[in-house]
């Protein structure tokens, strides 16, 4: 109960502070706007859309997508049919230098790092398969995740072979008018109980995986200091689809655990990559360019197992 009342509070302090809320009215506009000065004067020529605005797009939505992707953190083996884990964990995404023109928080400057404080839930079904649920927050923004996965040990428990499971999951993002994010995910999980001294389990884990980051935008109003009543959609424009399956990462782990008693404490390093089209359309009748987006993630977690 207490850690259900830390996260709440972790996350009501990020629900008033908004540096991490998205406004991709900082990107610049991918296609041309219907007006210059948009004020409603006569003779308002057209104004050429950026045709960087996209890659930006591209690049913003797919580390943000990545930053919110569950953490790995646990064994390929279940908890058996009876099993039970809560936790709270804690994700820094460390965010690169090179990709600060592609900011589109509230905040003036790029921040190193995202931390992403987050409530997980894992219950054993029998049978070696396992479902989790994980809650998480974007720190000083109104954004949050909901996750769900359902893991299958192929190997588990034996004691001389390391334990083999795979994963599927799903995450969705919420909070934000402007940006829609879905992510969708599956890896191959190796892991190794070992017991020191009858006391406490060390279980070292290495995951690996694919994730695609689906992003699309609503309309967006890029001239938000003027009005053209007569026309007044005429200013606005929405980012170009990127599609999940086009927009692929691999996505590794490597970590540890510490069981003793009830108490789980883990630690996690992790990282994604990929090159993807930077939209799903084409671009002047030819293939959209492609964008090399990569992220690291360092994360913990505190639990109990019952």
């Amino acid at each position: 109960m207490r850690w259900g009342v830390l996260i709440l509070l972790l996350a009501a302090s990020a629900a008033r502070a908004d540096d991490n809320d998205v406004q991709l009215i900082k990107l610049g506009h991918p296609d041309n706007l219907g007006c210059t000065r948009c004020d409603g004067s006569a003779g308002d020529p057209s104004e050429a859309g950026n045709p960087s605005s996209q890659a930006r797009f591209h690049r913003y939505a797919s580390t943000l997508g990545l930053a919110f992707s569950p953490p790995f953190q646990d064994t390929a083996g279940t908890l058996g049919q009876a099993g039970f884990e809560v936790g709270i964990s804690s994700s820094q995404a460390l965010l690169r230098a090179d990709s600060a023109s592609s900011w589109a928080g509230q905040s003036a400057t790029q921040p190193s790092v995202l931390l992403m404080p987050a409530l997980v839930l894992r219950k054993g079904l029998g049978g070696s398969l396992e479902l989790g649920v994980v809650a998480s927050w974007l720190a000083k923004s109104q954004m949050m995740a909901v996750s769900g996965e359902l893991r299958w040990a192929l190997i588990d428990g034996l004691h001389y072979v390391p334990d083999l499971g795979l994963r599927l999951w799903g995450t969705r993002v919420l909070g934000d008018h402007e940006l829609d994010l879905l992510m969708l995910g599956a890896d191959l999980q190796l892991s190794k109980t070992i017991g020191v001294a009858g006391t406490f389990e060390i279980q070292p884990y290495v995951h690996g995986g694919i994730e695609m980051v689906n992003a699309f935008s609503g309309a967006i109003d890029f001239k938000p200091n003027v009005e053209n009543d007569g026309n007044p959609s005429a200013d606005d424009d929405s980012f170009h689809t990127i599609h999940f399956w086009e927009n692929r990462f691999f996505r590794g782990a490597a970590g540890l655990r510490f069981v003793a008693g009830a108490v789980v404490l883990g630690v996690e390093g992790t990282f994604a990559q990929g090159t993807n089209p930077i939209q799903h359309d084409s671009v002047n009748g030819v293939s959209a360019p492609r964008e090399t987006v990569q992220l690291w993630t360092v994360s913990g977690r505190l639990g109990l197992r019952y």
